[in-house]
């Protein structure tokens, strides 16, 4: 095998790593996303129906009612969790990636 091979597959490799590098943190962003939202639904619901509940926008707090948070959340989790999976498909397929490089 010529070096400029060999150069160019640990150039591969490298190129992998760091980028299952930042997909591996993304990842840990999304969780912690996650993990804060399900912890906010989890304190809607234990609310009152008739709890006052407001949501900031831009600069401003606007009042929204219960039924409307606990749908916004329960959606922006459902999203972050897709999200999740994507990137998960993406880390599985480089890593495989990677061990191909290594294999050959």
């Amino acid at each position: 095998m010529s070096q400029e091979k060999v150069a160019n597959i640990v150039k591969e490799i490298n190129a992998l790593k760091s980028n299952c590098e930042k997909l591996n943190a993304q990842m840990g962003e999304l969780i912690t996303q996650k993990v804060e939202n399900e912890i906010l639904l989890e304190e809607v619901k234990n609310l009152e129906d008739d709890a006052v509940l407001h949501k900031l926008v831009g600069l401003v707090l606007v009042k929204e009612e219960k039924s409307k948070c606990y749908d916004t959340i329960t959606r922006r989790i459902h999203y972050i969790h897709g999200e999740i999976e994507s990137r998960k498909k993406v880390i599985k397929n480089l890593e495989e990636k990677l061990k191909k490089l290594f294999t050959d």
